[in-house]
């Protein structure tokens, strides 16, 4: 069967012009790859950031230079106010949100018998509280526009297979893939698609310790014997908002040099 042209249109590279993305945890890392990467599409891009209002400037400064427009606001992901204000803010600016992108967490190791109930909650309040309020305050809005949207959720390896030292942050990424099977299905009704990208070890702050004392360990454990950037971790979850995955949602799209293989 041939492609016609009204399809083979809706295959052309990737445009984002007259979208909105917003981005939990944008100034640094995974986040401000995303950032950059829907930025240099054509789409309006909002983020937030907790405390480094400089690596947030600095991203505003480097995605002002294409065509969409940029908003980042100070919000903490665990306190519903803030990110009620900011997803206001967001709506006031550019009128309505087209993909969410929850990308903020945090990474902190302990072994079970000596982690503190205020780690514990820590972890959950950001990893997991963050993303639960992001997704029913955008999802609200979707509903309201009636226009098709994207949630992507970033999950990990940890949180397929689990990490000894790490089982907070673990339960979280594992809860974050229930949660994109659970509402794929709740929401595709309403043209919102959800769908999951597991990285593994990424060189970014967040692993910048361990990258420089134990490379040639976690190097071991990669097929690919090298430590993805954040760039390709962004490639992947563009895709997964883009009209090359219109009938996709659901998918845990592994992105890790092959550390872990799940069908």
């Amino acid at each position: 069967m041939g492609i016609n042209s009204k399809t083979f249109n809706h295959f052309l590279p990737f445009n984002f012009q007259n979208k909105t993305v917003l981005i939990t945890g944008g100034s640094r890392g995974i986040g401000a790859a995303v950032a950059e990467l829907f930025a240099r599409l054509g789409a309006n891009v909002a983020f937030n950031f907790q405390y480094n209002r400089r690596a947030a400037e600095k991203i505003l400064t480097r995605i002002r230079n294409f065509s969409g427009d940029s908003f980042a606001q100070q919000c903490d992901v665990a306190d519903y106010a803030q990110v009620d204000c900011f997803i206001k803010n967001i709506i006031k600016k550019f009128k309505h949100i087209d993909i969410l992108v929850n990308n903020a967490g945090i990474w902190e190791g302990g072994t079970i018998d000596r982690l503190s109930q205020e780690e514990w909650r820590r972890t959950m309040q950001i990893n997991l509280d963050g993303v639960f309020y992001f997704t029913k305050l955008v999802v609200a809005h979707m509903k309201r526009s009636r226009l098709p949207g994207d949630i992507i959720f970033i999950s990990s390896t940890a949180g397929q297979r689990g990490e000894a030292f790490h089982s907070h942050y673990a339960a979280t990424k594992g809860a974050l893939i229930s949660l994109t099977k659970s509402l794929a299905v709740e929401l595709a009704p309403f043209k919102i698609k959800v769908n999951c990208v597991a990285p593994g070890w990424v060189d970014t702050d967040m692993s910048a310790v361990p990258l420089r004392t134990e490379k040639n360990k976690i190097l071991a454990t990669i097929p690919m014997k090298r430590i993805p950037v954040a760039s390709e971790i962004a490639g992947p979850i563009v895709f997964l908002a883009s009209p090359w995955a219109s009938a996709i949602t659901g998918e845990v799209l592994n992105v890790n040099a092959g550390s872990v293989l799940c069908g």
